[in-house]
């Protein structure tokens, strides 16, 4: 019996996100009967601005690991979205040959996203070969991933990473309001951020913190953003390994009132550009009323904003610069630019890596 027939007799449903390269996988799965039983729905993001709209922003690199697990993660929660169990998200973005000049090597990133786990794989291909040819061999190599992943087969040799989540951790994919910490913090005081990567500014903030409030402080990494898909166990796992020292909450909560809910009587840490966005009324689908309920239900819960400059455009911006509704401002305290000043930023710091290693797997 071929892998896609075993596929469609297994109890697995999923979603495919394919950026071209690699499409006629869903040729070789519809091709035999039962197909209706295992994908629930497909997309091919061929277009930057299509891929784009799906993993609300543009991808730093477009065939990168990290945009095949951004894929596979929208897919999967697009197949929650269906009646059932045992989901999966498939997502694949490949540099293959094409009548374009191609700089780097031909390549596929693909992962699978399951509730308890994350797979990647990666595959080169031999750049002399015909289209048709690459295709034929990533299609394959990618039902090999499939029975591999999700069926218990064993693997064919391909490079790949997987990551089984924690109990703990296998919450954080749900609905349901959800946090763990790496020690036993108090929760009382908490710098919030992706920490892709985390860097020395954010150490400096959490010391000048813990030194105004003479708390004791955390970090916390949400894997769920409003616009973009959840971070995936794999990435979880990355950054936390680079945040040592420290104890850390994971929680899938996106909004600072939602957060609130979480962790009452709580002091968070934050960046002038972050405060901002708590006041602006498009993250309240455009209604002050909305907005400032949410401020209304955080002064309830009693939490309080220490606020640090940032720099926006060459100019330092602290928290008297910014506007704000009186309400929120209330709950801010103000830190000095002469008490804490620093210009990095992970933006600029992922920019310049991917300068440095235009090629790499990242």
């Amino acid at each position: 019996m071929n892998i896609v027939q075993q596929l469609h007799d297994s109890p697995w449903r999923g979603v495919f996100h394919v950026t071209g390269g690699g499409a006629s996988l869903l040729t070789d799965l519809l091709a035999v009967p039962g197909a209706s039983k295992t994908l629930l729905d497909a997309s091919i993001p061929y277009a930057n601005q299509a891929l784009a709209d799906l993993l609300g922003q543009t991808p730093e690199q477009a065939s990168s690991t990290a945009t095949a697990r951004a894929l596979a993660m929208a897919a999967y929660q697009r197949a929650r979205t269906f009646a059932g169990n045992d989901h999966f998200g498939f997502g694949c973005t490949a540099s293959l040959a094409t009548d374009r000049a191609k700089r780097g090597q031909t390549r596929a990133h693909w992962a699978i996203q399951t509730a308890l786990a994350t797979h990647v794989f990666y595959l080169e291909l031999d750049r002399q070969a015909e289209r048709g040819e690459q295709e034929q061999t990533l299609v394959a190599n990618m039902l090999d991933s499939l029975a591999s992943a999700l069926l218990g087969q064993a693997r064919q040799g391909l490079q790949t990473q997987s990551m089984q989540a924690k109990p703990d951790w296998q919450p954080l994919l749900n609905d349901a309001p959800y946090r763990w910490c790496s020690g036993d913090h108090d929760g009382s005081l908490i710098l919030p951020g992706s920490f892709n990567p985390l860097h020395a500014g954010h150490q400096e903030m959490m010391a000048v913190a813990e030194q105004v409030t003479g708390r004791k402080g955390a970090f916390e990494l949400t894997l769920r953003n409003a616009d973009k898909p959840d971070l995936d166990y794999l990435s979880v796992q990355e950054r936390l390994s680079t945040m040592t020292g420290r104890d850390v909450w994971l929680t899938n909560q996106a909004t600072f009132v939602a957060k609130a809910d979480l962790f009452p009587n709580t002091t968070f840490v934050l960046g002038t550009d972050t405060m901002q966005r708590i006041g602006e009324t498009r993250f309240y689908h455009h209604s002050a009323k909305q907005r400032d309920a949410a401020v209304q239900r955080m002064q309830a819960l009693h939490i309080q904003f220490l606020v640090l400059g940032r720099v926006d455009n060459d100019r330092f911006v602290t928290l008297e610069d910014i506007v704000l509704p009186d309400a929120l401002r209330q709950m801010c305290q103000s830190v000095p630019e002469s008490v804490y000043r620093n210009d990095l930023s992970s933006s600029q710091i992922r920019s310049e890596h991917l300068i440095s290693t235009p090629d790499s797997q990242e």
